[in-house]
Order: C-alpha cells, then sequence, then structure tokens
C-alpha cells in the first residue's frame, strides 16, 4: 500500500511538472556573465587573427621552400 501510494505521488508530480510553459533562455549577454562573454568574444577574434597570420606564414613558407 505505502509503495502504491509512493509510485502515484511520483507519477502526479511528474505529470505537473511537464505541464509547465517553457520559456526561452535569456541571452548571456543579457545576464551577470556579459563582460566575461564579450572578453571570450574578444578572445576568439584574436585567435582568429592569429590563425589568418599563420596560415599566410605557412603559405608563404611553402612557396619559398619550393623555389629551391
Amino acid at each position: 500500500m505505502k509503495t502504491e501510494c509512493l509510485v502515484t505521488i511520483a507519477v502526479a508530480c511528474l505529470a505537473l511538472s511537464a505541464c509547465g510553459e517553457r520559456r526561452e533562455p535569456v541571452p548571456a549577454d543579457e545576464t551577470v556573465f556579459k563582460e566575461q562573454v564579450r572578453a571570450l568574444e574578444k578572445a576568439r577574434s584574436v585567435e582568429d587573427q592569429a590563425e589568418a597570420r599563420k596560415r599566410e606564414l605557412d603559405e608563404k613558407m611553402q612557396r619559398d621552400e619550393s623555389g629551391y
């Protein structure tokens, strides 16, 4: 009897919790973490620039090496 009651209550709780309306998440730049988000975006931008420069230098080295 006790087990049946606990199972019934558990099922009822699960059913009721599934009925709530789903809210869209708040964008990270509108939270307390906006400064960290900006710093991360800046770091990604710098990383992209560094990778582009590395590709440039690699291509130049390939051209220079094949010229000999």
